[in-house]
């Protein structure tokens, strides 16, 4: 397994779980002295972004860029797919797009997490539901035009109204019926939807849909600061040979440095190697 945490491109206001202080080289030169493998990177407009420059930059450090995170496009800028409003929707789906021409260069994956939307303003349930499919159907076949393989993240009852749990996460890929799309899986989220933290991983990655996971404790802070069994969860993933990323989501208390150099103390004593 594989440490990587979340760090920003532009304005850190506007990405509350990022790690690391300073330019870009000096976050990167910080996080591979920690132990850290990738950069999971909180993207909003690429068009704004120098790409060479950020590609060259993180790997120059030996750094992977697994992930990119579009939270923000809802969060920040109030762009969703599912959305009664056809111009939200038709912007979501322009910008979408954009980074998924940035993540064919990055070699990333991209995260459908709270972009995905909601079904509030839609006839029913069973209408929405049905939409929702239709319209991440069609975000994926854009990525898989490009080669980019998507991570769609359950997310938990209160910041979410559909794909909750890891079960709803797995019914929902396959519905989908795409093989560019598997999931991502999130500590917090489980901690209040799944019955076990530790099955659901496990039935997710027999199911081969194990691609990324986002790791906190149970209060959203560093490892080791809540009441999850980290123990339990990493011998889980010893146990079914996961070999991917643990990505680092958490509040950066007290500090995005001390918050990403406890994570990686945390996690290097709890069942991920420390590189050589």
């Amino acid at each position: 397994m594989k440490l990587a945490g979340i760090t920003r491109l532009d304005d850190a206001r506007l990405a509350p779980f990022a790690l690391w202080t300073g330019t870009l080289e000096e976050r990167c030169r910080k996080a591979h002295a920690m132990g850290y493998r990738g950069l999971e990177l909180v993207v909003r407009d690429p068009s704004l972004l120098d790409l060479p420059n950020v590609l060259s930059t993180i790997r120059g450090a030996g750094l992977a860029i697994p992930q990119l995170v579009t939270g923000e496009l809802n969060i920040a800028d109030r762009l969703r797919l599912m959305t009664p409003s056809d111009n939200v929707h038709r912007e979501a789906e322009g910008r979408i797009r954009s980074v998924i021409e940035m993540a064919a260069m990055l070699d990333a994956f991209v995260n459908i997490g709270s972009f995905r939307g909601r079904f509030e303003g839609f006839d029913s349930r069973e209408r929405a539901y049905a939409i929702a499919l239709e319209r991440i159907g069609k975000v994926a076949d854009w990525a898989a035009a490009s080669g980019v393989r998507i991570t769609l993240e359950p997310i938990n009852r209160f910041e979410a109204d559909y794909v909750l749990s890891a079960q709803d996460g797995i019914r929902f890929i396959r519905e989908l019926g795409r093989s560019n799309v598997g999931l991502m899986l999130d500590l917090f989220h489980m901690n209040i939807e799944d019955r076990s933290i530790e099955a659901s991983l496990e039935e997710t990655m027999r199911a081969g849909l194990l691609w990324h996971i986002h790791i906190t404790d149970s209060n959203r802070l560093a490892p080791g600061q809540g009441h999850l069994d980290f123990n339990s969860i990493t011998g889980a993933l010893h146990k079914v040979r996961y070999q991917e990323y643990l990505s680092a989501e958490i509040h950066p208390l007290p500090d995005p440095d001390a918050a990403a150099e406890e994570t990686a103390t945390f996690m290097f004593g709890h069942g991920v190697a420390r590189p050589h």
